[in-house]
């Protein structure tokens, strides 16, 4: 049997149930994935909250999470990419709060991605949403060699992936908004904390205006002062969709995300803090946590595998 962890309808974590279901099998040009180390994002909490519904329409029962990492256990009719014990990261559709899952190896699906051996399971876990997510804002707003970039809700877990890849596409300064106690874990990553609250404006100008920025908190205070100091609409963005307009357009995921992250991080050094781990059948505790907010880093749920 294999663990999952379901709604059967949209709500609060009070609707999540923990099932044991029937190890699946692989259909042709699929896998069976067993996973290890899955991770936790606000993205999670909204699907369950049904914010989504209206463009992603769930068949029910269905589950959280759009990421995770273990490996190949079954392989089906067809399959060519991957052989079984494989290492692999699942992204995309919503549905990884499991033990096993049946996953689509077809390129044109770009659910599944090979997992660097530099990588432990639980850092490939937490990579999809939001390394992926900072590679394509970055890309959207056209950060080049020896620019400066300012990065609302930097001490998130977008916003922490933002600041490394922002130096290894050669950024010469990233200054980062967030609360004080986050401070040196930015510091740590080579960036230039700045505290939110009342009179960040100024703040913030006296550094000299930034050449884009990346939006990862939302709300009012990250959009004006991105207008106010960028005159150019195209070199900001935001990763929350309430926070999205004309004047700081949402972030466009390009294709292939993960894979292209991937070959900009190579070798180089590259790390998201994890600041809590729960046990698989413990994803309503882990939901709540995400929803508090001020996490500092990512959440993942551990299979024990």
């Amino acid at each position: 049997m294999s663990t999952a962890v379901l709604f059967d309808r949209y709500g609060t974590v009070d609707e999540l149930y923990v099932a044991e279901l029937p190890v699946p099998s692989p259909g042709a040009d699929e896998v069976v994935v067993r996973y290890q180390s899955i991770g936790v994002n606000p993205i999670d909490w909204k699907i369950l909250r049904g914010d989504l519904a209206d463009r992603l329409p769930l068949a029910m029962p269905s589950g959280p999470g759009v990421e995770a990492a273990g490996a190949v256990v079954a392989v089906g009719p067809g399959v060519t990419r991957f052989k079984n014990g494989d290492a692999v990261i699942r992204h995309g559709r919503p549905g990884t709060y499991r033990l096993h899952e049946t996953v689509s190896t077809l390129p044109e699906a770009d659910e599944l991605t090979p997992m660097p051996a530099r990588f432990t399971a639980e850092q490939a876990a937490v990579l999809p949403v939001a390394a992926g997510t900072a590679f394509s804002a970055l890309r959207q707003v056209g950060l080049g060699t020896g620019q400066r970039l300012l990065v609302h809700g930097a001490s998130g877990g977008v916003g922490l992936a933002t600041v490394q890849l922002a130096f290894l596409l050669g950024a010469a300064e990233v200054i980062g908004t967030a609360s004080a106690h986050h401070h040196d874990l930015l510091r740590s990553m080579g960036a230039t904390p700045v505290e939110y609250g009342d009179g960040l404006e100024d703040r913030l100008a006296a550094f000299g205006p930034p050449d884009a920025s990346v939006d990862c908190a939302g709300g009012p205070q990250p959009y004006a002062t991105a207008v106010q100091l960028i005159s150019d609409p195209t070199r900001r963005v935001t990763i929350v969709p309430e926070s999205a307009d004309l004047q700081v357009p949402l972030v466009d995921h390009v294709p292939k995300e993960l894979p292209a992250t991937l070959s900009l991080i190579g070798d180089r050094p590259f790390h998201l803090p994890v600041t809590g781990r729960y046990p698989l059948a413990s994803a309503a505790e882990a939901l709540t946590v995400s929803q508090k907010g001020s996490v500092g880093g990512k959440l993942v749920l551990l299979t024990g595998s």
